[in-house]
């Protein structure tokens, strides 16, 4: 839903909301009114009957020369003063009870008011009345109950007031009044719709202004005239543009020098080992070693320069493209870490340093290469950081489908604040350091992309002076279905 929708239907609503409730109240004030009337008026003709009533009773007694009437004449005659009372258009009944309920009198409007339905006060000696509507739709009628005591009778006298004309009064005020009300929210909704349209308007060149810079057209901006809040969401936009324009350049720029250089080094890694391979094969001549010897280390320079020159390739496209093609297949795990450790040996020994290598034969899905190149960069990060004396400890353990494998030097360290962003590529704690060590700020950014492709985890603990822990977490291979044991 659009904001000037939303607008116009929220005030609209407001209003006619506001409007109706001043109307109900209104009505409601004005019906009181005319019923607080109607009962009065029921209530001053009720006295009159009344008093018409005594005034007929003391007449009898007077023609009848006592002092009082016996109670049964004295029903006799309330009873047939109230049957000489004549009924109009008003007055539409009467009902005279006894003080035991009993009834004296009665002439009610046929099928629309039963003597059940004529109220009656908790104590008896007030007057009430009630409304009720008769058998058709237009007619209502006013029970009135008083109590009347007549000579040492108690009597309560009921009549039935005809109101139906004060009902359909009423009826006709509400539909005037919602007929006003739906013309005057029509008459709302034509001028709001004009006051949203004019007051929005500077907003909608803002929107189309803001959808060609979303675009790509960064060079766009909005006008800025004005010194409302819509001026000032112009100039935060504009200043929102410059902000993306000039950091689209910057991320275009900095995309640029890392193809450059990851280019320029995946080109400088295949060279030397074009030459490796080409005098490994002269290795199998010299006269200072053993044949058996002199074939066994040809035979491992030349694996691990054929392993070198694959895996630059997987390496350039998991830089370069974001994703290889990457065949993960079943592996022993204590295999891989074995070969890692006999190709780190030299060096480890040169360094001055003892690696530890302590593996369980499980099997992980893996591609051979990548999982060898992760390995030996996390150790080759772990000797890098370690003093000549050192050690460096390789270690797994499988249990509940998964395995970990744990990575930890004893070495520098790594500060707090730094191991966040350790694993971005180019990134480097001590660039002299690294630059001295033949590094290039990308081990720990490819060991997090071989890890992720491999669906496992890493996560690095360190602590300055006592040395790093890097913790690999992967699931384990299932077995293949219908396996058997070869025999």
């Amino acid at each position: 839903m659009r904001l000037w929708q939303k607008i116009f239907l929220t005030t609209l609503a407001l209003m006619v909301l506001s409007t109706t409730l001043v109307s109900a109240l209104l009505l409601k004030n004005s019906r009181d009114a005319l019923w607080q009337r109607e009962g009065q008026r029921a209530v001053t003709q009720q006295r009159y009957l009344a008093g018409m009533l005594r005034a007929g009773v003391v007449s009898r007694r007077l023609q009848l020369g006592q002092v009082q009437l016996e109670e049964d004449e004295a029903r006799q005659t309330a009873a047939q003063v109230l049957s000489q009372q004549a009924l109009d258009d008003y007055l539409s009944g009467l009902l005279l009870l006894d003080e035991d309920d009993s009834e004296l009198f009665a002439s009610l409007p046929e099928g629309d008011v039963e003597r059940a339905g004529f109220p009656a006060s908790e104590d008896g000696n007030e007057t009430v009345y009630v409304l009720r509507q008769g058998a058709a739709e237009d007619a209502w009628y006013l029970l009135c109950s008083m109590p009347v005591t007549v000579e040492s009778l108690r009597l309560r006298l009921g009549a039935v007031y005809s109101v139906g004309d004060l009902q359909t009064q009423l009826r006709d005020q509400a539909a005037r009044t919602v007929l006003l009300c739906l013309v005057f929210s029509l008459a709302g909704a034509a001028v709001l719709m004009v006051l949203v349209w004019f007051l929005l308007r500077p907003l909608s060149a803002l929107d189309k202004s803001a959808r060609r810079v979303a675009r790509g057209r960064y060079a766009e901006r909005l006008d800025e005239s004005g010194s409302d809040e819509l001026a000032d969401l112009a100039r935060d936009m504009n200043a929102m543009a410059q902000a993306v324009q000039d950091r689209v350049e910057q991320l275009e720029q900095v995309a640029e020098d890392r193809r450059v250089f990851i280019g320029n080094l995946a080109h400088e890694m295949k060279t030397p080992l074009t030459s490796i391979l080409g005098f490994a094969d002269l290795l199998y001549l010299p006269k200072e070693v053993s044949d058996a010897d002199r074939v066994e280390y040809a035979r491992v320079i030349s694996e691990e320069a054929k392993r070198l020159k694959s895996l630059s390739g997987k390496l350039l496209e998991l830089i370069t493209l974001g994703s290889a093609n990457i065949e993960l297949a079943p592996a022993p795990l204590n295999e891989v870490a074995d070969e890692v450790a006999v190709s780190l040996r030299p060096v480890m020994e040169q360094s001055g340093l003892d690696l530890t290598c302590a593996c369980p034969g499980v099997e992980v899905d893996m591609d051979r290469e990548l999982f060898k190149s992760l390995l030996y960069n996390l150790l080759d990060n772990g000797r890098k950081a370690s003093e000549k004396g050192g050690k460096l400890d390789l270690a797994a353990k499988a249990e509940d489908g998964t395995v970990t494998i744990l990575v930890r030097d004893y070495g520098r360290g790594i500060p707090q604040e730094e191991i966040a962003k350790i694993t971005q590529p180019f990134y480097m704690v001590d660039k002299s350091r690294a630059r001295k060590a033949g590094g290039a700020g990308l081990g720990l950014a490819l060991c997090r992309e071989i890890v992720s492709v491999h669906g496992g985890t890493m996560d690095i603990q360190s602590i300055l002076g006592e040395g790093t822990l890097i913790t690999l977490t992967f699931p384990v291979s299932a077995p293949a279905e219908g396996g058997g044991q070869d025999g």
